[in-house]
């Protein structure tokens, strides 16, 4: 079962009181349902995929207004072959609508998000209880991204929610696509939070065990990835260190270092894939004498100086000689 499956199932099961029934059946008729309308009366149509949904908005229809819902299932052979359910309210539909304030004086349907259905907290987090059972989906914590999305059927019912996950201090963003107005949260935190604020507590916990794993996963990953990289550059230095003591070496010669950079060079000889910090700490038992880490780097930067020198200087001579 998907993470977002889990999620609708989990707070599908919720009991609360009838101010928030009302406002999570709010949304859910107006993201989830189409109406028609004959013999002055309304016609309420739900399809959805998820089981859960369609077992939602039973109980709430039933427990709200004690009415029949008609419920059809449809198998389906192609897509992803989940099962379509179809709730139909044929009886007391203008009731329903007139009473959740989705209804105008002259029956016309009612476009502008309503707020008075939203007066406490609980209603707020039913609301958005709501439109998560019928628009909604959060990714499984343990893929790469985290995102969770509402989709709108306007503009306006976008920044509506919008406007309550601001109020709840959740960053939300809007964008259009083909299927409506995507209200999406990418941060981790925000999405812990909305599945708090809607009651979705053991999916909560599921989501942040696996954040905690896949964020020390990564941790260790990057010190993993930071170890490598400073071993490979110690590598690098020390190859480079040796080429110029080779160099010094057949130009120069050794024995005419000063004793500071001759110890230096009798360190790196000695621990040829050794960082600084362990020349360093074998200095002591090597050379009878401690050479600090910045030492030894100012030892071989003074070595590379010289063996730059002694270059140009052959370059110099090489050129005098041909003119």
């Amino acid at each position: 079962m998907s993470f977002s499956k889990e999620v609708k199932k989990e707070i599908s099961l919720l009991q609360n009181q009838d101010c928030c029934n009302r406002a999570e059946l709010y949304a859910l008729i107006r993201f989830r349902s189409t109406l028609t309308y004959s013999n002055k009366n309304f016609k309420i149509i739900f399809t959805t995929t998820s089981n859960s949904t369609a077992r939602r908005i039973l109980f709430l229809v039933k427990s709200l207004y004690a009415v029949q819902v008609l419920l059809l299932k449809k198998e389906r052979k192609k897509l992803d072959k989940k099962p379509l359910y179809y709730l139909v309210i044929s009886e007391k539909g203008r009731e329903i609508l007139e009473d959740l304030r989705l209804l105008n004086p002259d029956l016309s349907l009612n476009r502008e998000m309503d707020g008075g259905l939203l007066k406490k907290d609980c209603c707020k987090a039913s609301l958005l209880r709501g439109a998560f059972l019928a628009c909604g989906s959060v990714n499984d914590p343990a893929k790469n991204k985290y995102h969770l999305e509402l989709v709108a059927n306007t503009r306006e019912e976008a920044e509506f929610l919008v406007g309550i996950l601001e109020e709840i201090n959740i960053s939300a963003k809007i964008i259009s696509r083909a299927k409506g107005e995507v209200v999406y949260v990418k941060r981790a935190e925000d999405i812990a939070d909305f599945l708090k604020f809607i009651g979705a507590n053991n999916s909560l916990f599921a989501f942040e065990d696996q954040r905690i794993k896949k964020d020390l996963s990564n941790y260790i990953n990057r010190i993993m990835n930071c170890d490598v990289a400073n071993e490979q550059k110690a590598i690098a230095s020390a190859k480079k260190q040796l080429e110029t003591i080779k160099f010094l070496e057949k130009h120069y010669g050794l024995m005419n270092l000063t004793p500071r950079l001759l110890d230096a060079v009798v360190l790196r000889m000695t621990y040829p894939d050794d960082s600084l910090s362990q020349l360093s700490a074998n200095s002591q038992k090597t050379i009878n004498r401690y050479l600090s880490k910045s030492g030894l780097s100012h030892c071989f930067k003074d070595l590379e100086k010289l063996a730059e020198e002694i270059k140009k200087a052959r370059i110099a001579s090489s050129f005098d000689f041909n003119l």
